[in-house]
């Protein structure tokens, strides 16, 4: 696929096998930050008996990275539009690696604040990370290959979930728990300067070298279309999550079925998305002819139905059969929000429209489990959770709707 859908018949073979590299390298970043983000809940039990924290302190542990990507995403954003993102790539890598080993240190002197501040301080080279590697993705290849080369190394993040999921539970039994965290930390460093290193050997297409002035961040706060997208993106995100985070209670409570086994048929939601999100950027910039639009909408409406049948779904092989479908519909359109939001704003904003973007997401992945918690609770019925969805994803049809298309080659708004 790489070979396919990321070069171009005009580039010269040594570029084009440098581009791969680049896509490759950046993929591989985002696997070892997936991985740390996630180690706290794969060993979670551990980390409970030997901090004596609540399941509560112990897995706020897993979301303060993110936590501090929320407060920190806009600030950022507009900062790596006014510098050379490539140099960001290794120095971000090294604060990850610094917060990671101090998740080491806190994690074996057993202090539960210290090890929170430091996975707040990690979260900010996560954010870096994150943003530049989509930008490098857009830059690095033509504009007919920017959704299938974004959606390509955004599918890295849920593969570094899975490999967070099985490998700290394996690596344990080498070393000390805490001695994780700077495992992967150190593995984000060592890619990171793989691909410091690849980009530079690549050609760069339709790159700004003006740094973002006050005019432009009006623009893109002003722009009409940014907006659009940044709720798809909160819905989008809102869907995953909820489906993410319930559905094992749910099935548990509705078949009788253990919560291990019900978070081992839930794992597979996710795990689809290590397809379904390059295929949905193949699907806009090839089938499609850059087009954005009918991929978010196939992926809302088909979530909408398929939670529908998952609620009258009798059998415990149905529906988990419906949740893997949701899933593969639901992850279509993430990494194509990302190249979507650039498309309306200059070039020199482009860093501040992911970081939109991005701290967008994260809101919704924070408060629609909340909501979702909230409205159970309410209601006193699971059976909730899957009008949510629906209401979730009526919204996001609607949305579509009333959004422009972002893949036509016109001037940015």
């Amino acid at each position: 696929m790489l070979d396919i859908g990321l070069t171009d018949a005009c580039d010269p073979v040594g570029d084009s096998a440098w581009r791969v590299i680049t896509i490759a390298a950046g993929w591989l970043l985002l696997l070892f930050v997936g991985a740390y983000l996630i180690t706290p809940a794969s060993i979670l039990t551990l980390v409970m008996a030997d901090l004596g924290t609540t399941e509560a302190t112990a897995a706020a542990l897993v979301s303060m990275p993110q936590v501090a990507a929320t407060v920190i995403g806009i600030p950022v954003g507009i900062y790596l539009d006014r510098v050379e993102t490539r140099a960001a790539v290794p120095v971000a890598a090294a604060v990850l690696l610094v917060g990671s080993i101090g998740d080491w240190f806190a994690a074996s002197r057993g202090d539960v604040s210290l090890l929170i501040a430091s996975r707040l301080f990690a979260g900010v080279g996560m954010f870096v990370l994150w943003v530049v590697s989509i930008n490098v993705a857009s830059s690095t290849v033509p504009p007919d290959r920017r959704a299938t080369a974004t959606s390509v190394i955004i599918s890295g993040y849920p593969a570094g979930y899975a490999l967070g999921q099985l490998g700290a539970p394996r690596l344990i039994e080498v070393i000390d728990w805490p001695g994780v965290f700077p495992v992967f930390g150190g593995a984000v460093l060592l890619m990171s300067v793989v691909l410091y290193a690849a980009v530079g050997r690549v050609s760069r297409f339709q790159t700004s070298t003006d740094p973002i002035s006050l005019t432009g961040f009006k623009r893109v706060v002003r722009n009409r279309n940014v907006w659009m997208v940044v709720t798809v993106t909160i819905l989008g995100y809102s869907l995953y999550m909820v489906f993410n985070s319930w559905m094992p209670t749910y099935i548990t409570r509705r078949f009788g079925v253990s919560l291990a086994e019900s978070g081992t048929f839930v794992a597979l939601f996710p795990a689809v998305g290590i397809l379904a999100r390059p295929a949905g950027g193949w699907l806009s910039d090839t089938v499609l002819a850059q087009r954005r639009r009918p991929v978010f909408a196939a992926s809302f409406i088909g979530a909408t139905v398929l939670a529908v049948v998952m609620f009258y779904s009798t059998t415990i092989a149905l529906l988990v059969a419906m949740l893997v479908v949701a899933g593969v519909f639901i992850q279509l359109q993430i990494g194509l929000m990302y190249q979507s939001i650039q498309e309306f704003v200059a070039p020199s904003a482009a860093g501040t429209a992911v970081s939109l973007a991005s701290v967008a997401g994260w809101l919704g992945s924070f408060v629609a489990p909340v909501m979702a918690g909230e409205l159970v609770a309410t209601a006193g019925t699971y059976a909730v959770l899957f009008a949510f969805a629906v209401g979730l994803g009526g919204t996001g049809i609607l949305t579509v709707w009333q959004m422009a298309e972002s893949g036509e080659p016109t001037a940015p708004a």
